[in-house]
């Protein structure tokens, strides 16, 4: 006949909340002389003696040992034993019951709440490039169709940039190099896109664009500030430092048709800045 055995352990504030709101479903314990002595049965096979975890079906989990600090009961759907750590691993499953929990009331709603941030999370993960960090361009297709019908669309600009002679960058030193460099981009087009109020996405290759909301007035002045930051600064690289500037193309949503003419606008004012010699700031 099976025998379970049910145990309360106390633990900490913060292993307490990642329990209850299951961000965590293995509770260790070091293998103290206390729980040797609960968890391992010792058999006698063969005139050697041999130990067996017991099993437990329950465990109560508490943040304190008082009667009012609050406590949960959770399935234990094993334990083991790990030699690497020298520790026994209880291997948690469902919540049983609660007692004395802030959200012993609305528990549901909170962990409602805790999986939103989470798919949030995992969602602007998704929308991210994997190597500059800035958003990519299904992110900036969604935004745009938000930005254009919005009250103050009148003042949407994008702001088409493309690093100058960015295949000779890969030629001469190497694709890590060309990759250390979009990075560095992409940090530099951050920092100054909240600055443009606006938000930066890779558009493909060594190409980035900004969605801002800025009068024409004062958005020449921060875009050279960008292009001089951009250059102001060297990638290290063991054959000789590697220095970088841009072309830029602007449009205003105001003066074009849809969202689809204000990025091809501001992507012939890119080539009207690359014929009229590089680094330099075009409009569509």
């Amino acid at each position: 006949m099976l025998i379970f055995h049910m145990y309360k352990i106390s633990v900490n504030k913060e292993l307490f909340k990642d329990i209850q709101f299951k961000k965590t479903h293995l509770l260790e314990k070091e293998t103290s002389k206390y729980w040797k002595k609960e968890l391992l049965e010792p058999k006698i096979e063969n005139d050697k003696i041999k130990y067996s975890i017991k099993q437990i079906d329950k465990l109560i989990i508490t943040n304190g040992l008082h009667q009012d600090n609050p406590q949960l009961t959770i399935e234990c759907e094993k334990v083991d034993y790990s030699f690497k750590k020298d520790i026994f691993e209880f291997h948690l499953g469902k919540i049983l019951e609660q007692k004395n929990t802030d959200l012993e009331e609305n528990y549901k709603d909170a962990l409602i709440e805790e999986l939103l941030r989470e798919k949030a999370e995992l969602e602007d993960t998704m929308y991210r490039d994997h190597l500059t960090n800035v958003y990519n361009r299904r992110k900036m297709e969604n935004d745009l169709n938000l930005f254009i019908n919005q009250n103050n669309s009148n003042l949407l600009c994008a702001i088409f940039v493309d690093a100058d002679r960015f295949k000779g960058i890969n030629d001469n030193f190497g694709h890590d190099a060309g990759d250390r460099a979009l990075v560095y981009l992409g940090q530099k087009l951050q920092k100054h896109a909240k600055l443009l109020n606006g938000e930066v996405y890779r558009y493909g290759g060594e190409e980035f664009i900004i969605l801002c909301f800025l009068h024409k007035g004062e958005l020449i002045s921060k875009l050279n500030d960008l292009r001089t930051d951009i250059k102001l600064q060297r990638i290290h690289h063991k054959i000789r430092d590697i220095s970088i500037t841009v072309s830029m193309g602007v449009a205003f949503y105001s003066e074009a048709k849809n969202k689809d003419e204000m990025i091809k606008k501001a992507d012939n004012g890119v080539y009207k800045a690359k014929n009229n010699g590089r680094d330099r700031i075009e409009f569509g």
